[in-house]
């Protein structure tokens, strides 16, 4: 099993990591959600405690060595205690985006386990922009044809533009694609894969796009020359976890870093936390590209530069398959 990360020292429930470099402190960010593990909640076990979540930040200053954890953002999507899960941010012309999923208020019932089913509960994804990470100001509710889109992924397309890939868990769980020449303005464009996965993560590797995609029997592998058309390439094992919501920095040419989460179950003393199996930390390792697949080669600490390795860029216009 590989060491924690980067741990939640305030509800041991650390999820849904991903990375941005903050050019004003020159400091590497991880934006993780804070699920609320070790809170007991009355009656059965519910999804109360993965309800209420907000995002956190944790900080490093040497490069990925270290990691301090910093609090929550304030979010202005809608006043009161409400639940946000899976950011994903970029910095495109100077500003900060996040796409964040949003549910009202904390529900705790049976019907939020949808798994690809309708629930009475909205999933909505919001678009929030920042000058310094810190302060936020919300944009718009993202009309992507559907009350249950979580798990948004933004990256640059080749012909210009941006994606931003989503799960529509009223749509059997399955990845669609909407499309947008400037962040702001959205259209959804169709499927993207058809089959249940959740926590789509899109880069480009080798002069290849790569999603990586959580799947009912582990991560999923899926290769394109053009963002549009996925082509399996099987699955992607992590010695010692069983990796949730990853998140891919390419770090070379053939090299990344993978960040997850992996459920431990137990508290950051070692005890048992109320809803046993919730508990998590955020890991990392290494990815490779080898013989044109991707391999989970050794657990790896991080080793993240400046700014311009957090950029995101499309695959090259031509590649020839290996």
């Amino acid at each position: 099993m590989t060491r924690a990360l980067i741990t939640d020292p305030i509800h041991d429930g650390a999820t849904d990591p991903v990375l941005v470099w903050n050019r004003e402190e020159a400091t590497w960010w991880c934006l993780f959600v804070h699920r609320r593990a070790n809170t007991k909640i009355g009656g059965p076990a519910r999804i109360g405690r993965c309800h209420g979540s907000q995002v956190a930040v944790a900080s490093s200053a040497d490069g990925g060595g270290s990691w301090l954890y910093r609090g929550t953002l304030d979010l202005p999507v809608e006043p009161g205690l409400n639940t946000f899960w899976g950011p994903d941010v970029l910095c495109h012309d100077g500003v900060y985006h996040l796409f964040v999923t949003f549910i009202r208020g904390v529900p705790d019932d049976p019907a939020w386990d949808t798994h690809g089913r309708p629930s009475p509960w909205r999933r909505e994804v919001h678009h929030l922009t920042s000058a310094d990470l810190w302060k936020w100001t919300h944009g718009s509710r993202l009309d992507l044809g559907t009350d249950h889109a979580v798990d948004p992924y933004v990256h640059p397309l080749p012909e210009g533009g941006f994606g931003l890939w989503f799960k529509d868990e009223a749509r059997g769980g399955s990845i669609w694609l909407a499309v947008s020449p400037d962040l702001d303005e959205w259209k959804v464009e169709g499927r993207a894969l058809a089959d249940w996965h959740e926590g789509p993560a899109v880069f480009t590797l080798g002069g290849f796009a790569w999603m990586l995609a959580e799947s009912r029997s582990g991560p999923a592998v899926y290769r394109s020359d053009d963002m549009r058309e996925w082509e399996p390439r099987g699955g992607l094992a992590v010695p010692g976890d069983v990796p949730r919501q990853p998140y891919v920095q390419p770090f070379s040419e053939d090299r990344a870093h993978i960040l997850y989460y992996a459920q431990t179950g137990r508290d950051s003393f070692g005890e048992e936390v109320p809803t046993a199996g919730q508990a998590s930390d955020i890991r990392a390792a290494e990815l490779a590209l080898v013989g044109g697949d991707l391999e989970c080669r050794t657990a790896s600490a991080l080793r993240l530069t400046g700014g311009a390795s957090a950029i995101r860029r499309p695959p090259a216009a031509s590649t020839s398959s290996p």
